[in-house]
């Protein structure tokens, strides 16, 4: 069968600013992380974008520079040679560009800035033969040249861009440029700096929002956990009233006119001359009995004021209907503290409630009660009292704690009057069957605990020296 746990706590009041604080840190966390992301990711593309602007720099340089005025210096034209020269230099002034050299398919050096490497035959790079071969235009950071061999002084790292360079009537090349790393790297911050409002602002934004829509949310939390509060207390009061008001019809009512009678047959049966017949003595037992079951009703509605000492055997009174039906009961009190009148109540109607279920629904052959106190409970180490009872039935069917629909409030209200008390509640299945029903309740009155051996001898059972009070009811086979 499936079983459904079930536990009410302790709720504390829900402090707005509190929430509101953990709302904003964890905001906060998340702006965080998503504008390290943002920035990362901005960072990335703007250096992809200032690489993309070197390739297209690149490129017009290739197309409307050294394609009109390669092929004459390559055939060995003064002049165009001159005017070649003479461009490269202009565009090598500024220290944006600083190196630039072509290659051709077999990996000889046909130009370069340097005229020292002119001539030059060396391993193609993969770029360049891409860029013959394939018009693929390729950029990369590199520590130096692919003509000069180590470090150039001075810098510490390049841009290198290969693009292809179509030649009238002569085969493909590869042309191949530097730029400095640093001004690329300025190129790239100056994109980051124009993305980074675009992608932060609407977060910060946003944030603002939500704030005041989060402190407006806790504020109606706050209201609405107060009003349930308010409207919990008016239904235990409503509750208590009616109780009260029905307890007192019981006492007014029923049970005097039944006192009556049973007063009235004991006269008449002295009166007689003769001793009455047997079926007199059943009818005023019979009185007697309705007399005694109107009255524990009405204390059961309605018990009287309570205290410490009277709960072990108001609870002990309450496990008369299992036994009346055959269901053993094993009770156990250890040494409780003085308890104060609402601790005391809410374990009365937690017992109450508990056993009525057993008898009604449980099936169970056995329970055990177990009364005691816990020693301390919850971050003000309050003393506090425990209420176990455990039957060994067919256990909870689902949705059966929770069953408003039917009008049957009793569970739901004892877990809220009990987190209204600081305590909790829990019902679970039992180790190997049934319901384990735990109530703990912490004790606002912190007098010192007293032991219940005189309440246990009250109840006429004996109580071994250094042990809590133990009572067996019910069949003895159980």
């Amino acid at each position: 069968m499936n079983l459904e746990f079930w536990r009410g706590g302790s709720r504390r009041p829900v402090s707005v600013r509190r929430q509101l604080g953990i709302f904003c840190g964890v905001a906060a966390v998340a702006l965080i992380l998503v504008s390290v992301a943002a920035v990362t990711a901005s960072r990335s593309l703007a250096r992809s974008q200032a690489l993309k602007d070197a390739e297209r720099t690149t490129t017009r340089l290739a197309d409307l520079v050294i394609s009109p005025l390669l092929p004459g210096a390559l055939t060995g034209s003064g002049p165009l040679r001159d005017e070649l020269d003479r461009a490269i230099i202009n565009r090598l002034a500024d220290g944006y560009l600083t190196q630039i050299t072509i290659w051709d398919e077999t990996g000889q050096v046909r130009y370069d800035n340097d005229p020292a490497q002119i001539g030059r035959r060396l391993p193609l790079p993969a770029e360049a033969r891409s860029a013959i071969t394939g018009d693929v235009v390729s950029s990369d950071f590199t520590d130096h040249p692919e003509v000069n061999i180590g470090p150039v002084p001075g810098r510490s790292e390049f841009v290198e861009i290969y693009v292809p360079l179509r030649l009238p009537h002569q085969h493909s090349m590869a042309f191949e440029a530097y730029y400095d790393y640093a001004r690329v790297n300025e190129l790239a911050h100056e994109v980051l700096m124009e993305l980074i409002p675009v992608v932060l602002v609407p977060l910060v934004l946003l944030q603002l929002i939500h704030i005041p829509m989060a402190a407006s949310l806790a504020s109606r939390v706050r209201r609405n956990e107060a009003e349930r509060v308010r409207l919990l207390e008016l239904s235990l009061s409503g509750s208590e009233r009616e109780r009260l008001r029905i307890a007192a019809d019981l006492h007014d009512g029923p049970i005097q006119e039944l006192a009556g009678t049973g007063y009235a047959f004991q006269m008449w049966a002295a009166s007689l001359p003769q001793p009455p017949e047997p079926i007199v003595d059943q009818l005023q037992a019979a009185v007697n009995r309705s007399i005694g079951s109107l009255r524990r009703l009405m204390i059961d509605l309605y018990p009287p004021d309570l205290d410490a000492s009277q709960l072990p055997r108001t609870i002990s009174d309450l496990a008369e209907s299992l036994r009346t039906k055959g269901i053993g009961v094993t009770f156990t009190v250890a040494a409780l503290p003085e308890l104060d009148a609402e601790t005391v109540t809410a374990l009365y109607r937690i017992a109450r409630e508990a056993l009525a279920n057993v008898v009604e629904h449980a099936c169970a052959s056995q329970v055990s009660i177990n009364l005691g106190s816990r020693g301390t409970e919850g971050r003000q180490r309050t003393p506090a009292v425990y209420l176990r009872i455990a039957d060994d039935g067919i256990g909870l069917h689902e949705g059966f704690l929770d069953r408003r629909a039917e009008g049957h409030l009793g569970l739901r209200l004892l877990v809220d009057r009990v987190s209204h008390l600081g305590g909790s509640l829990s019902i679970a299945p039992g180790p190997t069957a049934g319901v384990v029903v735990t109530a703990v309740l912490p004790n606002g009155n912190r007098s010192t605990a007293r032991p219940v051996d005189a309440r246990a001898h009250k109840l006429g059972v004996h109580v071994p020296p250094g042990q809590g009070y133990r009572a067996r009811r019910g069949s003895d086979h159980c």
